[in-house]
């Protein structure tokens, strides 16, 4: 690492961070009277949880497979559905849209034509 120096930059890094350290006042302490809430709950972002429940894991028999892979499957089925379906609405306007771009090229309108 080599010896320090005064225009090295870690140098003034570090004397900037002591000064910083030295610079900060303690913080006074926060005395919590018995009945308060120690965090307000608007402020807090401290989040706990009590008498929860608990989560069971199961091993799935065959009919619960078949169900989890049928659901899965309807899903995605679904949502190529959809994505198939936008495709046929969508590629008519971007042929109509891109139609008018060629045909108003070649009357000479639009802001590519030539100036003259």
């Amino acid at each position: 690492m080599g010896p320090l120096r005064l225009g090295s930059g870690r140098l003034s890094s570090l004397t900037g961070l002591l000064e910083r350290v030295m610079k900060d006042e303690r913080q006074e302490i926060e005395i919590i009277p018995p009945g308060e809430d120690r965090y307000r709950e608007e402020t807090s972002r401290i989040w706990i949880s009590t008498n929860g429940g608990e989560i069971k894991f199961v091993k799935l028999g065959p009919f619960g497979a078949f169900m989890l892979a049928a659901g899965t499957l309807a899903l995605l089925g679904m949502g190529f559905f959809f994505l198939t379906s936008l495709f046929f609405i969508l590629a008519p306007i971007i042929a109509i849209l891109g139609a008018g771009a060629y045909l108003s090229g070649l009357v000479g309108m639009g802001p590519f034509k030539r100036l003259r």
